[in-house]
């Protein structure tokens, strides 16, 4: 099912490459124009003594492939079932509810890591680079765990969701999240300390933390990384089942 879902993406992609095009290259310089270029002048160095656009370079990599998987999973489960379209014939093939949320979170998460690896190969045209290759490696196994969580917070809202402006309201509320309150951008030890916990402990902050945690300090958390995953599982089998109970309405 993978494979039939990812050749249907690239088709997409090939047949639309004007605005894919702008999507790879426009996006990410503007992105990186707004927010390194401004807030370097207000954080010159992280709370680690590290130059700020250098400590930034990550958080913008997960921005990137963040948004990236909005229009993915915003196609496939809200305006295709709103209008009653192609995925309600997927769910009539035989795969469990289960293999198609997954399915589809897999290749929503395998474009948005492309794009967010073309993205940062750009940012390191402008960025002065100093992570080495295992922390590069770390930063997408990391990123691979937020995306699905991520994803499936998304699956959530498009299924949960019966209007247009009930979507876009929830996904500007979860975007100022993505920026603000994840340690993208602002790290949390500038927020007050009750919000600062708050942050800490929401599941869409633990991948970032962790990534953070082993640059600055060498030392890899396990164990967020272990409930990060019973997140996800868990997370899954309930967007499953309400998949099926939406279908069935």
């Amino acid at each position: 099912m993978i494979d039939a879902l990812l050749k249907r993406r690239m088709w997409l992609w090939k047949n639309r490459w004007f605005s894919g095009l702008g999507t790879i290259l426009i996006f990410p310089v503007t992105l990186m124009l707004l927010i390194t270029f401004s807030f370097k002048n207000i954080f010159v160095n992280s709370l680690s003594n590290m130059p700020f656009d250098t400590w930034i370079l990550t958080g913008l990599l997960y921005i990137v492939s963040s948004i990236s998987m909005f229009p993915v999973l915003y196609r496939e489960f809200f305006n295709l079932r709103i209008h009653r379209k192609m995925l309600v014939h997927v769910s009539l093939a035989p795969y469990s509810k289960k293999k198609i949320i997954f399915g589809y979170l897999t290749v929503a998460t395998i474009e948005s890591i492309v794009i967010g690896i073309v993205s940062f190969l750009i940012f390191c045209l402008f960025i002065p680079i100093k992570l080495t290759v295992i922390e590069i490696l770390i930063s997408i196994f990391l990123l691979i765990i937020y995306l699905y969580t991520l994803g499936n917070l998304i699956i959530t809202v498009c299924l949960l969701s019966e209007s247009i402006t009930t979507f876009f309201f929830i996904t500007i509320v979860i975007l100022m999240i993505i920026l603000f309150g994840n340690g993208f951008i602002i790290e949390f030890p500038f927020f007050p300390l009750v919000m600062e916990k708050i942050l800490k402990t929401q599941p869409l902050s633990l991948q970032f933390q962790t990534l953070q945690l082993f640059i600055n300090g060498g030392y890899f958390e396990w164990i967020n990384i272990i409930i990060c995953v019973l997140i996800l599982g868990f997370w899954t089998l309930s967007n499953s089942y309400l998949f099926q109970r939406k279908l069935r309405q």
